[in-house]
C-alpha cells in the first residue's frame, strides 16, 4: 500500500464521499473493531481498501472474520505489521488498543490520521448524544438514563461502552430522538470533533494507571468529553468531587451539578433521605429508598441520570416510575444472600480504589472485606478512614495482596488467602449476626479470572456452597 490521499480526501471519505485510493486500517478485533470494519466497508466507494489488524489470531471468531472477508475487508492477524500502519491514510483504533503501541506511534510520526471509533460514529450518528463518563458508575447511570428517557416517551437508544458500540447504532440513530452513550477514557483519547449535547462526568479517581503515564493524563482524557461543547450544550457534574470542580470553569456548556453533601440551587441534591431535582422545569422530589439501586454510589448515579434527563426535558413521575423498576447489573453491590443475620454482597465491579471506597461507605460497619487482584498502579491509602471506621477484618487475595497488606494491614485484623475459596472459608470462621461480607477488590481480576464477572460468579458460587441456606 502507498499513501496517496490528502487530509481533505480523508474528510471526504468520512462524509461518505468517493475516494478510490484510500487505505483505512481498523486496529483491534473485538466487537468494536468488527463493527467498525463492517461499517467502513459498507460506506466505501470506488475501491477504498479496508484492513482489520489484531495482535492475536482471534480464535472462536471464524464466522465474524469470514463475514468481513465477504465484505471485502483484508485481515492481518497474529501480529501487527508496521508497514500496514505507516502506509495507511486513516487508522481507526478500538478502545482496548493503547495509542502508544509502537506501530501507532510510527504511523503518527508519518502523519497518518488517527481516530477512535467514538469519533467515527459521531460523524455519522444523526441524533444528539447524551454521554456519560467517570471512573465509576458509568454503566448503571447510562442504562438508567436510557430507561428514564424511554419511559418519558422519548425515543432513545443506548450503547457505546455498554452493549452495542456506537458505530453499530448509526442506522438506528436516524429514528431516535437521542443516543445515550457510555464513554470511557480510552474512547475519549482519540476524538477530534466529538461533541455530546449533554455530557455527564460522574467522578474521577485513580484508575488505569497501568495504561496512562500518570494521573494527570487520565484526568485529561476524561475532560475531553467537554472540549467541543458550546454554550448550547450541557455538562452534568459531580459537585462533591474536587477534581471535577477544579475543571468545571473550563467547560463552555450550561452546568448542572449534583451533590450528596450540600443543596445546590438549580441542581440535584440529597436532602435527608430524598433526592431533590431542581434542574428541570419544576422541582421534583424522589425517594431512593424504594428503588432497587442501593449504596451511596448509586445515589450519585441516580442524581447524574436525573440531571442529564432534566437537561432534555425529562423527569418527574415518569422518571420515578423508571427508577422504581430499574435493577442494577450483576456484580455491582449485588446482594447474594443472608445467612443467620450475615449479609453477603458481590461488588466485583469495584475494580479500583474509588469504587471500593463507595462500596465500603454503603454499609454502617462490621464489614468482612475481600480485596485483591491485579494492582492498577495507585495507592490504597484513600481507603484508610473507611477501613478504620467500618471494616471488621480484611481478607486479601491475588497478586496485589502483599501491597495492600503493607498499606492497610496494620489497621484492622488482616488475613491473606490463596484464592476466593480460602478467603470465604476464613470469613466463615469469624462472622457473627449483623456482619456484612463484601467483595470489593479495588483491583482488576486478570491474575485469577478472565473478567470481573467471572470473579463475581465464583464468589457467589462459593458463598452459596458454604452458606446456601438463607436465614
Amino acid at each position: 500500500m502507498t499513501t496517496m490521499v490528502s487530509g481533505g480526501d480523508v474528510d471526504l471519505f468520512l462524509s461518505g464521499g468517493e475516494v478510490p485510493a484510500i487505505n483505512v486500517l481498523v486496529v483491534g478485533g473485538g466487537v468494536t473493531g468488527f463493527g467498525t470494519a463492517r461499517f467502513l466497508a459498507g460506506i466505501s466507494k470506488g475501491g477504498a481498501r479496508i484492513t482489520l489488524s489484531d495482535a492475536g489470531d482471534l480464535p472462536g471468531k471464524e464466522e465474524e472474520l469470514r463475514e468481513l472477508e465477504e465484505f471485502g475487508v483484508s485481515l492481518e492477524l497474529g501480529g501487527h505489521r508496521e508497514e500496514t500502519f505507516v502506509e495507511s491514510d486513516l487508522i481507526i483504533v478500538s478502545p482496548g488498543v493503547p495509542l502508544y503501541i509502537d506501530e501507532i506511534a510510527r504511523a503518527m510520526e508519518k502523519g497518518v490520521r488517527i481516530m477512535g471509533e467514538l469519533e467515527l460514529a459521531f460523524r455519522f450518528i444523526e441524533a444528539p448524544i447524551l454521554a456519560v463518563t467517570g471512573t465509576n458508575g458509568k454503566t448503571t447511570t447510562t442504562a438508567l438514563l436510557g430507561d428514564i428517557l424511554i419511559n418519558s416517551g422519548i425515543k432513545a437508544i443506548v450503547g457505546g461502552n455498554i452493549g452495542d458500540p456506537l458505530v453499530n447504532l448509526i442506522k438506528k440513530s436516524k429514528e431516535a430522538d437521542y443516543v445515550v452513550a457510555e464513554v470511557s477514557s480510552f474512547q475519549l483519547e482519540a476524538i477530534e470533533s466529538f461533541r455530546p449535547h449533554v455530557g455527564a462526568l460522574l467522578n474521577i479517581s485513580q484508575d488505569h494507571l497501568d495504561r496512562y503515564p500518570g494521573y494527570e493524563e487520565y484526568i485529561e482524557a476524561k475532560m475531553k468529553l467537554f472540549m467541543n461543547q458550546s454554550d448550547t450544550d450541557c455538562a452534568v457534574l459531580n459537585g462533591d468531587d474536587p477534581i471535577v470542580l477544579d475543571m468545571a470553569e473550563d467547560i463552555a456548556g450550561k452546568k448542572i451539578f449534583f451533590s450528596r453533601e450540600r443543596e445546590i440551587p438549580g441542581g440535584v441534591y440529597l436532602k435527608g433521605e430524598k433526592i431533590v431535582c431542581e434542574a428541570g422545569d419544576r422541582p421534583y422530589t424522589y425517594d431512593p429508598t424504594k428503588y432497587f439501586l442501593t449504596g451511596v454510589h448509586n445515589i450519585e448515579n441516580i442524581m447524574a441520570a436525573l440531571g442529564s434527563a432534566a437537561a432534555v426535558g425529562a423527569g418527574g413521575e415518569r422518571a420515578d416510575e423508571a427508577m422504581a423498576r430499574f435493577r442494577p447489573a450483576s456484580h455491582r453491590l449485588e446482594h447474594v444472600l443472608t445467612f443467620e443475620g450475615v449479609s453477603f454482597y458481590d461488588d466485583s465491579k469495584a475494580t479500583n480504589v474509588g469504587a471500593a471506597l463507595k462500596s465500603i461507605e454503603s454499609f454502617g460497619g462490621n464489614i468482612h472485606l475481600i480485596m485483591g487482584g491485579v494492582d492498577k498502579g495507585g495507592s490504597y491509602a484513600p481507603l484508610i478512614p473507611a477501613v478504620v471506621e467500618r471494616v471488621k477484618a480484611l481478607y486479601l487475595i491475588g497478586d496485589a495482596r502483599e501491597k495492600i497488606k503493607e498499606e492497610l494491614g496494620g489497621i484492622v485484623p488482616t488475613m491473606t488467602a490463596d484464592g476466593m475459596e480460602g478467603a470465604v472459608s476464613l470469613i466463615g470462621e469469624r462472622i457473627e449476626p449483623g456482619d456484612v461480607v463484601l467483595l470489593a477488590p479495588a483491583c482488576s481480576s486478570f491474575d485469577m479470572y478472565d473478567s470481573y464477572k467471572q470473579r463475581g460468579e465464583d464468589f457467589k458460587r462459593i458463598v452459596k456452597k458454604h452458606f446456601g441456606r438463607e436465614g
